[in-house]
Parts: structure tokens; C-alpha cells; sequence
């Protein structure tokens, strides 16, 4: 619908159902209680899209405004009587039975209405929550601030939709509008929300301002941080929120079987909240592993600000996770044996933080899975690093996913060109075969370069040397892939057909190569797929020294076909036309290695 005025037409999507508009006209409701308390936010958001009907736009900002900052503040006491309560009853925990939960009914009831009115605590229509999940207030807000010619605050509301909304044309082409509009600066298309989503702001300008170490580090610890404390509010709402618990008339239950279900249902919800915090605004699917790819973020950070200690800690807390993952053992094992690496950092084990949230979702996995296998309870775990032995016996064959590249089907072996220089330095390897790792790699590059016609100089990013082997007795009917389908340089996101250029991925590649090794294995064919990550558009089949090269970018969705016998080897590289993200190439790691001998030499002469 296109609203005119005597300068710009501006559009707005009208997504409420009217019969919420209507159903409380008349009813004689008062915005706020005469006690002083809150009234509920859904009542505010019905007398604003009311008078927003009626042309009364001072009465549309009025109510609108204040259906978002009550539930703000909704939220926040939540929060705020939750850790007040937290011990209450404490104490009587050991005298009488479950008196304390009592006494914590009590506590949070008491808590919550010092500034909410009996009905502001009552649970919201799913409409509602769908309404303030979508964002539509501030789609409102937009065009009633527009009528008010309060043009900073509607495109503020417009941005602030549009982040959660960003393929409506329409609001797209009113922000374009605004722009236009004199007076209107840049500073006002804030992000209301933004607070919520510092763990993305975070991760985004950790990959922007990957040119200062010292920033590029401190960005990717508020990113973990932030993602730790939104868990927290999350599983605290969790607790908090009032539910209304459904009947289930088909259903005998006794007192157990109810209090079960409900401790089962409460502790699903927390776990849930990993994929509420790892779901971007305006996307439909959780980034798989958020917090492991964070973790692996911070420690190339810490790397490269040479904060091996610190980048002793972020491995360890990862493999918490992954306690086989290959690279992640192959870092921590050369940083162990690097001479800048003390024995207090040795020692260091995993970040707190991590160990503590390891541990509380293993206990609460182990309740659900048992309530799926004995109490029919139905529970989706967010979670690809579940181990093993916690999945229900009865959920199938023990394996529920595993964080690519690796599948349990095939063995993973990696090598990188740090780890293959300190093998041949430390005389494990030859020096030739090290050196041929480089020297490979270089030729890839001039190819790729040629190939390509690169108008700016390709830099190494990563180079990797990988192998897969089919793990005898374990092909019998796969139907996995040995990688499944990805994009190197932003976040594939099947159901919408969208690739994301943002962290946590490697946004820095540019082009991609893999150049096989050998061929005398069955599988491991190499295909291009569309963006749907099923449609298959192309094949390539391995040959020894033939090379694969594309650019890293959403025009070249691919995977791995299972490896189904024998052992596939391959070089994978990744360009960037970005200097100050390149990797370590072999002259550039000799150096480092060099420099680490020559202050242990001195260290021995310093210490004789």
C-alpha cells in the first residue's frame, strides 16, 4: 500500500491480522492500571495499531512506543527477579522436601509485581510474540512518524525493521526515501534493537577491522562474551515467562509423569536457546556450531596478536567440544613445543566460561535424551558436538551429525604448512617433501592468477593438506557426504536460497583451489551444487594432479561425495586479495621458526 504526501510516496507491509485490531475496541481497558503498574504490552500494541488505522498518529506513537518499551521492560525484570531469587529457599532445601520451590514461587511473584499489573504477567498470543519476533511495531512506528514528519525517528523504525526484514522491497525502497529526505543524516538509521545483538555487531567488526590485531582480537573476545551473556538472558527467560500448560485429554498422567514433563519441557527451552542466539535477525537458520566457530576466531586472533597463551586457553575451551578435532590438536601440540610458549601457558587449561557451559548442557542433555527414550518426550538437539555415548541408544545408530569435515565414516587427516615446516625442522620429515608442499603451492597460485586474471595480488590465506580414508565396515548403505555442501567465503543458507558474506565466516577468501594427490580410492567425487545445496550442477571427478579452481564466493556452492574405499588426498588453498589477512607461507613461517631458535639460543646463554 503506498501512502502519499506532497514529497516522497512510502510504503508499509501490513502483516497483523485485523481481528486483533478489533477485538479490544470498546472493551474500556485502561492503558495503565490505577496502581501504577504496568499494563500489558500486547494491550499497548492493540490501541496503537487501532488508532494507527484511524489516521490518529499521535495516539498510533503514543501506544506503539509504549508496547515496545514495556516489554522491554518486561524482559529486563524477568531477568532481574530471576537472579534476585535465585537462592531463595536455599535453605530450606535440606529441612522440608520442596518447600523452597515455595518459597522461590513466592519470591519471583513478589518480585515481578513491584512493577507489573496481574494481567501484564499473563502469557501473550502466539500472534503477538510473532508480531514483536518479526520486528512489525517499528513497521508501523515508520510510516506514523513519517505522517508526523519526524523524519530522524522513521527511518530509525525503518532500519530497525529492515535489519530483521531484509528482502521487503518495499522498506528498502523507504529507507532509499529517507536518504533522500533533507535533514535526515546517516546517524539515524540506528538499530533500536542493536543491544540484543551485540554478539553479531561484535563477530562483524571482528572481521572488518582484521587489519589492527590488537582490535581484530578484542572484537572476537566481546563476540564470545556477548554470546555467553545472551545465552544466559535467554535461559533465564526460559524460567521466567509464564506458560499456560496444555491439557491433554487423550492423556492419563500422574503427578510424576506431569512434574517430569514439565522439568524436561523447562530444560529444553534452555537448550534451545542456542540456536535462538545463533539465529541472525532477518535470517531462517541458526548457524551451525556458532560458539566452536567464535572460539576458532578468537584463536587465530590470539594468534596472530601473539597471545600464545591466551590462544592456549581458546584451544583447550575448543576441545571441550571436539575433543578429536585433528587441527585443533595439531595447534596445541605446536604450541607446546614452540619455545615462546612458558610453562605457565602450557599449563593453562580451558576458559572457565567454556568448561562451565560445557558441562551444564551435558547434564541437561543426558535428562532429555533419557525423557526421549523412557517418557516419549520429543526433543531436537541444537547441538552438532553431542558426544556419542549421551544420544538415546533408541534414537538410532548413536550418530546424530558431526561438525564438517568429518564424519564418522571416514578418517580425517590434515596438515598445514606451519606444522609440515616444524616436522621437517624438528627431522621427522624430509626437508624436500616439506619444501613440495610450498612449492606446489606456489604453482597453484600463478595458475589461479593467470587463470583468473586477478586485478589486485593474490596472497595466500590458508593452505591445507587433507586426506580422507573410508573406515573399513562402516560404508554399508551412507548416504552422507565426506563435506557437505558449504561456500568458502560466506554463510549457505538453503531455505532461502541466501549466502551471508559475514562472520563467522572466512569472508576474506576470494579464490578457492583443490589439487588431487592421488586417485586410486572409490567416491570423493568433487560437484558444484545451486543454492538450494541439493541441485547438483556439476561433477568432477579426481585425477591424480588435476587442479580445481573457482571463486570463493555464493556462485559456487559445493561438497564431497562419501569416500567410500580407499584413502583421498588433496591440496586445499584459499587466495585473498587481502595482505594483511595472508597466511603463513613457507618463507614467512622459515622466518618465525628461525626467530623462535635464535631467542632460545639466547635464553640458554642468558641462563648458563
Amino acid at each position: 500500500m503506498a501512502l502519499h504526501s506532497n514529497t516522497n510516496p512510502v510504503y508499509v507491509a501490513l502483516l497483523f491480522i485485523l481481528y486483533y485490531v478489533f477485538i479490544t475496541a470498546g472493551s474500556g481497558l485502561s492503558s495503565e492500571s490505577s496502581s501504577g503498574l504496568l499494563a500489558p504490552y500486547d494491550e499497548h500494541y492493540y490501541r496503537g495499531v487501532r488508532a494507527y488505522f484511524r489516521d490518529d498518529w499521535e495516539r498510533a506513537a503514543e501506544f506503539l512506543e509504549k508496547s515496545i518499551s514495556t516489554r522491554d521492560k518486561l524482559l529486563r525484570t524477568r531477568r532481574k527477579c530471576h537472579d534476585e531469587c535465585l537462592t531463595a529457599g536455599d535453605d530450606k532445601i535440606s529441612k522440608l522436601g520442596n518447600y523452597w520451590i515455595q518459597v522461590r514461587a513466592e519470591c519471583v511473584r513478589f518480585c515481578m509485581g513491584q512493577s507489573f499489573s496481574p494481567a501484564a504477567l499473563l502469557p501473550v498470543s502466539s500472534d503477538i510474540e510473532y508480531e514483536f519476533g518479526t520486528r512489525n511495531p517499528y513497521n508501523y512506528l515508520q510510516v506514523t512518524y513519517y505522517k508526523l514528519e519526524k523524519m530522524a525517528k522513521a527511518a530509525s523504525a525503518a532500519h530497525t525493521f529492515f535489519v530483521a526484514n531484509p528482502s521487503h522491497l518495499e522498506m528498502r525502497n523507504n529507507l532509499e526515501k529517507y536518504r533522500r529526505i533533507l535533514g535526515v543524516k546517516e546517524e539515524s538509521f540506528q538499530d533500536r534493537e542493536r543491544e540484543q545483538e551485540q554478539h553479531w555487531v561484535s563477530s562483524t567488526e571482528g572481521n572488518l577491522q582484521s587489519a589492527h590485531k590488537c582490535l581484530y582480537l578484542k572484537k572476537w573476545k566481546e563476540c564470545v562474551n556477548e554470546t555467553l551473556k545472551q545465552t544466559e538472558e535467554c535461559r533465564a527467560q526460559c524460567v521466567m515467562v509464564s506458560r499456560v500448560i496444555p491439557e491433554e485429554p487423550d492423556t492419563v498422567q500422574g503427578l510424576y509423569e506431569r512434574a517430569a514433563d514439565l522439568s524436561l519441557s523447562l530444560l529444553s527451552c534452555k537448550q534451545m536457546c542456542v540456536t535462538l542466539v545463533s539465529t541472525r535477525p532477518g535470517r531462517v537458520s541458526a548457524v551451525e556450531d556458532f560458539l566452536p566457530l567464535q572460539l576458532e576466531h578468537l584463536h587465530i586472533a590470539q594468534f596472530k596478536a601473539g597471545d600464545l597463551k591466551g590462544a592456549v586457553e581458546t584451544l583447550r575451551s575448543l576441545l571441550l567440544f571436539y575433543p578429536t578435532d585433528s587441527d585443533s590438536l595439531s595447534n596445541l601440540e605446536l604450541y607446546t613445543q614452540t619455545v615462546e610458549v612458558n610453562t605457565e601457558a602450557q599449563e593453562t587449561g580451558p576458559m572457565q566460561e567454556i568448561a562451565k557451559y560445557i558441562s551444564r548442557a551435558l547434564q541437561e542433555k543426558r535428562l532429555l535424551y533419557f525423557g526421549m527414550a523412557n517418557l516419549d518426550f520429543k526433543f531436537s538437539d541444537p547441538d552438532l558436538w553431542t558426544p556419542e555415548d549421551i544420544v538415546a541408544a533408541s534414537m538410532g545408530d548413536g550418530y546424530r551429525g558431526r561438525r564438517s569435515p568429518h564424519t564418522p565414516h571416514e578418517k580425517f587427516e590434515g596438515l598445514t604448512v606451519l606444522r609440515a615446516l616444524q616436522l621437517a625442522q624438528d627431522g621427522l620429515v624430509n626437508q624436500s617433501d616439506a619444501r613440495l608442499l610450498h612449492e606446489i603451492g606456489e604453482t597453484v597460485k600463478v595458475l589461479m592468477d593467470s587463470y583468473f586474471r586477478s586485478h589486485s595480488v593474490l596472497y595466500f590465506a590458508y593452505t591445507h593438506l587433507v586426506c580422507r580414508s573410508a573406515i573399513p565396515g562402516h560404508q554399508e548403505g551412507r548416504s552422507d557426504l565426506s563435506h557437505p555442501v558449504h561456500v568458502d567465503n560466506c554463510i549457505l543458507e538453503p531455505e532461502t536460497r541466501q549466502c551471508w558474506r559475514e562472520a563467522p565466516a572466512f569472508t576474506h577468501r576470494d579464490l578457492s583451489a583443490v589439487l588431487y594427490l592421488n586417485d586410486d580410492f572409490e567416491g570423493g567425487d568433487f560437484f558444484f551444487a545451486d543454492r538450494d545445496a541439493k541441485t547438483v550442477t556439476a561433477m568432477v571427478k579426481p585425477k591424480c594432479g588435476r587442479l580445481v579452481g573457482f571463486t570463493s564466493g555464493p556462485v559456487n556452492p559445493h561438497g564431497v561425495t562419501a569416500v567410500t574405499a580407499g584413502r583421498r588426498c588433496a591440496l586445499a588453498l584459499w587466495f585473498t586479495t587481502e595482505k594483511q589477512i595472508m597466511g603463513c607461507g613457507w618463507k614467512k613461517c622459515s622466518k618465525r621458526r628461525e626467530g623462535e631458535e635464535q631467542r632460545q639460543r639466547k635464553s640458554d646463554r642468558q641462563a648458563g
